[in-house]
């Protein structure tokens, strides 16, 4: 790192620490606790693709499993779910399919997101 990198990364760090320490606005705060919120309805779907394969043959309750938005998910124009939405979760129940009737079933239970900027 250069020394006028590093003395760019001083200045910066004393700016916003300057801007940390000052009294907040009432008015202010009074604005932001009234952001609104979004809320997706139960049962919403939203496109997403695995990042592992799963399979019925392997696969147990309690194995993690890791997905991707494919595409943005709006409400009210307004982009909720930004692709590439990383959404991590645990397989609640994985059943094999029969050999004469039968469906194979992997139930998944989504914990979390995480989105593209952290």
């Amino acid at each position: 790192m250069s020394i006028r990198a590093a003395a760019w990364i001083v200045l910066l760090t004393g700016v916003a620490a300057a801007q940390s320490t000052l009294a907040p606005d009432p008015t202010a705060t009074a604005v932001e606790s009234e952001k609104p919120t979004l809320t997706i309805p139960a049962g919403t779907r939203i496109p997403l693709s695995l990042k592992q394969a799963i399979s019925t043959k392997n696969a147990k309750t309690g194995d993690p499993v890791y997905a991707e938005t494919a595409f943005p998910f709006v409400i009210n124009d307004r982009v909720v779910v930004p692709a590439g939405t990383y959404i991590q979760g645990k397989i609640e129940r994985a059943q094999r399919g029969g050999h004469v009737k039968g469906r194979a079933e992997v139930l998944i239970h989504f914990t979390s997101m995480i989105y593209p900027n952290g």
